[in-house]
């Protein structure tokens, strides 16, 4: 890739990488070891000794990509409500530079930085658990690492469409919309709302049940891909009117 397509990769990451930006992710990693280890030892205690290890890990590594899920939409919100809507951005478009980088660069950058922080903090919640065995450590992360494609991908989408403080509020309704897949108790278990709405409770119920957890991973990265070709479309349509 040349320089000219990175200019708006490298623009965001500067961006991203500001303390307004950076700080609620920076407070995940420490805030989900001491949840897990606190969750660990209690555990021991025989105080929560309702769910297995190999459950518990599930749920620690669920606590993580839950939260950065939630963190990753909104940031991405408003992040790409401010990029898109800048002054900046409107006067690089006549630089010598890729229209379409202008789309794919900004995203690429915000992903990147959620997905350092992923490893970051499911690394953390890992180093916290106590010594687990045999356990299916690459089907768990990846499937879990789904989420936050998606919540890219939305906050993409949302920022593009309306403001970011909107943006944030339809996300984090979508979020728990789709959260609540996973509770059939409150959800109905069949019909088109389980193709249309993102399936991310599912993927927590399911993580460790194969093929149904991949599943639902793969129907989540389909949402995203729908949601990034609308994106990438109404940006298309966006900056030919500038």
């Amino acid at each position: 890739m040349s320089g000219r397509m990175f200019f708006y990769y490298k623009s965001s990451i500067l961006l991203l990488l500001r303390t307004r930006w950076m700080g609620p992710y920076l407070l995940l990693p420490p805030m989900l070891a001491f949840m897990v280890y606190a969750e660990a030892y209690l555990s021991a205690q025989g105080v929560t000794g309702i769910f297995n290890l190999q459950q518990r890990t599930v749920l620690a590594i669920w606590n993580a990509s839950l939260l950065l899920t939630l963190i990753a939409g909104i940031k991405s919100c408003l992040f790409f409500s401010r990029l898109w809507g800048s002054f900046w951005f409107r006067n690089s478009l006549s630089l010598p530079v890729s229209r379409s980088s202008g789309f794919w660069g900004p995203l690429l950058a915000a992903l990147s930085v959620a997905t350092v922080m992923y490893l970051l903090t499911t690394g953390a919640v890992i180093a916290a658990l106590p010594e687990i065995g045999r356990f299916p450590w690459v089907q768990v992360l990846a499937e879990l690492y789904v989420p936050v494609i998606w919540a890219v991908s939305a906050g993409a989408l949302l920022g593009l469409i309306t403001s970011g403080t909107a943006g944030s509020l339809f996300f984090v309704a979508l979020m728990l919309l789709g959260f609540l897949t996973g509770m059939p108790s409150l959800y109905p278990s069949s019909g088109w709302l389980q193709v249309v709405v993102p399936p991310v409770g599912r993927i927590m119920t399911l993580s460790l049940v194969f093929p149904s957890g991949l599943i639902q991973a793969v129907l989540l990265l389909v949402h995203s891909v729908i949601v990034l070709t609308l994106g990438r479309f109404l940006y298309s349509v966006g900056i030919k009117r500038k």
